[in-house]
């Protein structure tokens, strides 16, 4: 090869490199774009004349009051995982995301971490209702209703997907709230960690946020019904028990105004409450030493 054709060559390669080397960084370039490029998240527009505050959806305490014309929580920015609830109907109505944009629960999609808290909770409920059965906490036939009830809420979290393709952060609260409720059937008197706070509850099929003292009347209605199901009530013990929560549902009616109660008020009234619950484990103390005076294993 002569001296002009290795020039010719060499020119050629070097040509050849310099192209590549423009081209790595047009492709480089374009991946960078494109990799930080996100689309908006939709914004949901609270009414400026609403009365909203702010609330830690897992622990249930409240933030502090939302002004949806500054878009701040007494006098502070917003932060993601926080949601809005409207305090007269209680119905939860936004959530915080990433970002820092209010949008809709309703179309929202719930976040990953809920999602994973619901799967894991599903499954160690269902671990959980075999190994009471197993200890002779529960009964056959509570287990089966337990496993129905799981069954019912898997059933709704699909039928959630199917219409959808995935879950809404409103439809996963509703799924956490009827595995909470779940939870507290199988452990009336334990301390669970919930999936999310159990003062979401579902009333006329409105996801709603109610206030500590309706949640312990739901939760003590609920344990009564159950315990007497388990036959660690009796009729009398029920009948009992429910006037007396009656008698405190009629002084929280006239204590509260404008739906509100003071903290006196509210002091009193878990009080009552107080005095339910002690009264409720002690008539469960009494059966369940009965029924071991016969040989009937008690939990």
């Amino acid at each position: 090869m002569n001296n002009q054709q290795s020039f010719i060559l060499l020119s050629s390669c070097l040509l050849l490199s310099s192209f590549c080397l423009a081209k790595a960084d047009t492709i480089e370039t374009t991946t960078t774009q494109t990799t930080t490029t996100s689309a908006a998240a939709p914004v949901f527009n609270l009414s400026a004349s609403g009365n909203y505050f702010v609330v830690d959806p897992v622990t249930g305490i409240p933030v502090g009051h939302y002004d949806p014309v500054a878009r701040l929580v007494d006098g502070r920015t917003l932060q993601s995982g926080l949601v809005i609830v409207d305090k007269p109907s209680g119905n939860l109505v936004a959530t915080v995301d990433a970002a820092g944009n209010i949008v809709d629960v309703s179309v929202a999609p719930a976040t990953e971490v809920l999602v994973v808290s619901i799967n894991s909770r599903r499954r160690d409920l269902d671990r959980q209702i075999a190994q009471a059965l197993i200890r002779g906490q529960i009964t056959a036939a509570q287990a089966a209703d337990m496993r129905a009830q799981l069954n019912r809420i898997a059933a709704n979290e699909a039928s959630f997907r199917v219409a959808g393709g995935t879950l809404t952060y409103r439809q996963a609260l509703v799924v956490a709230s009827d595995l909470n409720i779940l939870g507290q059937r199988l452990y009336p008197t334990a301390v669970v960690t919930p999936v999310v706070a159990p003062q979401f509850v579902v009333q006329d099929t409105r996801l709603t946020m109610v206030d500590n003292i309706t949640f312990r009347k739901l939760h003590l209605s609920q344990r009564i019904n159950d315990e007497y199901q388990a036959g660690r009530l009796s009729s009398d013990d029920v009948s009992n028990l429910k006037e007396k929560m009656d008698k405190v549902s009629s002084l929280e009616m006239r204590s509260r105004k404008n739906g509100e109660l003071t903290e006196s008020k509210a002091r009193a009234i878990s009080a009552k409450l107080d005095q339910l619950e002690s009264s409720l484990n002690r008539d469960v103390a009494d059966i369940n030493e009965k029924r071991s005076e016969i040989g009937i294993r008690v939990n």
